[in-house]
């Protein structure tokens, strides 16, 4: 496996703490909102089980958009994102059976904002990875290209 050019290289790592702070910074600005709304309690914190849980899908997000994106160059672009679209989905419905998560104060909330914060990062750097791939002919990964 070889590194693509500086310029492209972003690691899992770099993504999936993107992923986390989108994640966390959407929760807090929708508990603000809620509770500007609606007058309700919102504390502004993130409890301990839930920031593991982000963690934790976080990372195997971005593992995930990762691998499918350079994965199969025979597969289309748009069969390679609705692959990852379906084990993201299948992860979050597995998040949110673990009784644990079920049991804190705003966890569809946080849920939510997980989910969205992975489908944008994600999304973006799916599609310029496609974009590359349209300029060089090369299907580059976050780190490596798969030959």
């Amino acid at each position: 496996m070889t590194k693509i050019c500086k310029k492209l290289e972003l690691s899992c790592k770099a993504l999936g703490a993107a992923m986390f702070m989108g994640a966390i910074c959407l929760y807090m600005a929708i508990g603000a909102l809620f509770t500007f709304v609606s007058g309700g309690g919102f504390y502004y914190h993130v409890p301990f089980v839930l920031l593991a849980q982000g963690i934790v899908v976080s990372m195997m997000a971005s593992a995930m958009w990762a691998v499918c994106m350079s994965l199969a160059k025979s597969w289309g672009f748009f069969t390679r994102y609705l692959l990852v679209l379906v084990v993201l989905a299948a992860l979050f419905v597995i998040s949110m059976l673990i009784p644990v998560i079920n049991g804190v104060d705003g966890h569809l909330i946080w849920i939510i904002s997980v989910a969205v914060s992975t489908f944008a990062f994600g999304t973006a750097v799916a599609v310029y990875s496609n974009m590359h791939f349209r300029k060089t002919g090369t299907i580059s990964a976050l780190i490596w290209e798969i030959s």
